[in-house]
């Protein structure tokens, strides 16, 4: 039986496009090494019997104390130790990295084991580990176009590869055909909820005729209560979760989305279409998610706000636009769908084949 190795752990940003690939090389019937962490999201989504889980020591080096700088330049060394030990036990006929810190050390060790290597960049700026793995990767797969700032043969658009989970999901032309009393909205913050939404959502949504909207928001872990409590005294139907394992019914559900840009939620919605708009995490590494988020504002594919003094005047003045406008919401679906390459996992698929001994 042939291995592929897939190197990814952390959030969902790194795990669900890891994930989706997986699932197509064990459709080919190949089975998975997954190298991760041992508290990673991975753990908890992947049930998979095709799929090894395989834990190394992994942390971040970027904005951390000199003392956790240390630490993680330790952790590198350990980790591509183990990782050596793992890759040189399976020797799985290829490897597909999608950044992350814990994806150095196995990349350094598939280049020394001669295990072709190919890697994915999530995000309009490549990640720190990514731009390392880079220059040990025969193939260089990127979301966005230009995220490494360099011109190369081995450099592929292909846009971010999404769960098989969205194939039933109503089409804009059927959600945005008439107008509706009731508009939907989801707020949604990532896997791991956002304070700035949590804190400013209900209070900005009170400010719109409530009888006209129903809100669902994904709060986060321990947080469900305030929020809800919070929407409740404005009067506003609204469910509060703290998060879900059935993305796709709430992406069906919904008529308007409010969330981060983070690239696997971006790509997710860009695959049904669906009215977005877009808070990007001002403190996100190298400010990746306003560049997330600018690249679709630039193409008319979401609507950017930014977190400043004046954002809840602006959500007020765009998202009333959007709410009373049918035609509006229906544009920005329909564009959002065009904004990335159709069918990444296939595309990364075909190519990566190529490199198997």
């Amino acid at each position: 039986m042939q291995y592929i190795a897939i190197f990814a752990s952390g959030t969902g940003g790194h795990v669900y496009p890891a994930y989706a690939m997986a699932m197509r090389y064990i459709d080919k019937g190949y089975k998975i090494l997954w190298i991760g962490t041992d508290n990673g999201l991975e753990n908890r989504v992947i049930k998979d019997s095709n799929i090894i889980i395989k834990g190394i020591r992994s942390s971040g080096v970027r904005g951390k104390s000199r003392y956790q700088q240390i630490k993680s330049v330790f952790n590198l060394f350990i980790s591509t130790i183990q990782a050596f030990l793992i890759l040189r036990k399976f020797k799985p006929s290829l490897a597909l990295g999608f950044g992350g810190y814990v994806s150095v050390g196995p990349s350094i060790c598939s280049f020394i084991l001669q295990i072709p290597l190919t890697i994915h960049e999530q995000n309009s700026i490549a990640g720190t580990a990514n731009r390392i793995n880079y220059y040990l990767a025969k193939k260089v797969y990127e979301t966005y176009p230009s995220c490494f700032n360099k011109y190369s043969d081995k450099i592929y658009h292909t846009g971010n590869p999404t769960r098989n989970i969205f194939k039933n999901i109503s089409k804009p032309e059927d959600k945005y055909s008439s107008n509706k009393s009731i508009i939907n909205v989801l707020v949604m913050g990532g896997s791991q909820g956002a304070l700035f939404l949590n804190n400013t959502m209900p209070f900005a949504f009170s400010h719109f005729h409530v009888d006209n909207i129903f809100i669902k928001h994904i709060a986060g872990k321990d947080k469900t209560a305030l929020i809800q409590d919070k929407y409740k005294s404005y009067g506003i139907k609204s469910e509060v979760i703290d998060y879900s394992n059935n993305i796709d019914e709430l992406y069906d559900w919904s008529d308007l989305i409010i969330g981060r840009a983070g690239s696997t939620s971006i790509s997710e919605i860009s695959k049904i279409g669906r009215a977005l708009v877009l808070v990007p995490f001002k403190y996100a590494t190298d400010n990746h998610q306003f560049y997330n988020a600018k690249y679709l504002a630039d193409n008319s594919a979401a609507i950017l706000l930014e977190e400043k003094d004046d954002f809840i005047e602006n959500f007020i003045t765009i998202v009333n636009i959007l709410l009373n406008d049918q035609k509006r919401m229906y544009a920005l679906s329909k564009n959002i769908q065009s904004i990335f390459p159709n069918d990444a996992e296939n595309i990364i698929l075909n190519h990566s084949m190529d490199y198997i001994k």
